[in-house]
């Protein structure tokens, strides 16, 4: 159907020349910048005609820090490392569409950032103004840029996701007083839709694509690890999958739990976030994917222990700190990090 995309475009660029204006998940970071005073820098956005933070699209080959990076220097000249995820948001509570038609689910990872080198400096194509601006003083802006300043002044520790997050900025449906810009209300019921990658693949073919998954971790009375093996490859994971639009990472573990084990969970806390190209797959059929993977601990309330044999060759549990069975490498990455978790979420 389609060539790989060769990067001279960029990713997104690139995806809606084949689906056009039509609702995709888009991947991508955003980075709270403070100075000594503890105000946040901001800017005023050209597509929307309201205040964000900085922080942009995923492209194929970058690992989402390395994206955060990218945007950072590109919108507001600065140089920044990663400090620590504050929010990971993937929920349709919030769907956006564009002036030009486009919509999206975003799916973005927000670090709390330090200025390591540059010069503030605003990107005249996307960027109108930039500005620090204290907590009590935050002129009119994007509900998600709310949300994160929000969660950045509450944060103690460990990364908010979609459960926790409050949208109390959102309301019912807003338009940008400048720019013809939607945001749907946090109140509007979505629907799933039932395989997202399928009708992605209709349009792109075998070609490369980022797709946006999440997986949990449970462990029993032992402290030992739910492991699944999976047909396709043989080889063990955590119980997971891709995420559909109109769902949440935190929905796709609760579905994906009960279709593949059986098991009813919750997801309570965000261990990290995956988002390497060194766990890029490749499929039989000649099908490419980047994967961006959130990985959650979760705590089972319900359900019997069954496995989906259509999915599924085995389960078991193990022992994280002993020898673990052929994994998945980016499962494998997870597993280590659950062995060291303490609260601060990973990015990988």
């Amino acid at each position: 159907m389609t060539e790989q995309n060769n990067m001279a475009q960029s990713y997104l660029s690139w995806l809606r020349q084949f689906v056009g204006h039509q609702k995709i998940i888009s991947t991508g970071a955003a980075a709270i910048i403070r100075d000594a005073r503890g105000r946040f820098l901001l800017q005023k956005r050209s597509d929307v005609g309201l205040w964000g933070i900085p922080g942009g699209g995923q492209e194929l080959g970058e690992r989402i820090d390395d994206t955060l990076r990218r945007e950072v220097r590109e919108e507001v000249g600065l140089d920044v490392e990663p400090r620590r995820i504050i929010n990971l948001y993937t929920s349709p509570r919030v769907e956006i569409t564009f002036p030009n038609g486009d919509q999206i689910q975003p799916y973005v990872v927000r670090f709390e950032c330090d200025i390591v080198g540059g010069a503030l400096k605003k990107d005249g194509d996307e960027v109108l103004a930039i500005g620090w601006f204290a907590f009590d003083q935050l002129p009119p802006m994007t509900p998600l840029a709310r949300q994160a300043v929000e969660d950045a002044a509450r944060f103690r520790g460990e990364a908010f996701f979609d459960d926790d997050l409050v949208i109390a900025s959102c309301g019912a449906a807003k338009q940008s007083p400048t720019r013809d810009v939607e945001i749907a209300s946090a109140q509007t019921p979505r629907l799933a839709m039932t395989n997202y990658v399928r009708w992605l693949r209709q349009y792109v073919g075998h070609a490369k694509i980022i797709l946006p998954g999440a997986a949990g971790i449970v462990r029993d009375a032992q402290g030992r690890a739910l492991l699944q093996r999976r047909r396709d490859n043989g080889l063990w994971g955590f119980p997971g999958g891709l995420i559909e639009l109109g769902e949440s990472a935190a929905d796709t573990i609760r579905r994906e739990f009960r279709a593949e084990v059986g098991l009813q969970i919750e997801p309570r806390r965000l261990i990290g976030v995956y988002t390497s190209p060194e766990f890029d797959r490749g499929y039989p059929n000649g099908d490419q994917s980047q994967l961006f993977a959130s990985f959650f601990e979760c705590e089972v309330i319900g359900g019997e222990l069954k496995m989906q044999a259509e999915e599924v060759l085995e389960l078991g549990w193990f022992d994280l700190n002993a020898d673990l069975p052929p994994m998945i490498p980016c499962c494998a990455a997870k597993a280590r990090d659950a062995r060291i978790f303490t609260g601060a979420a990973f990015w990988r």
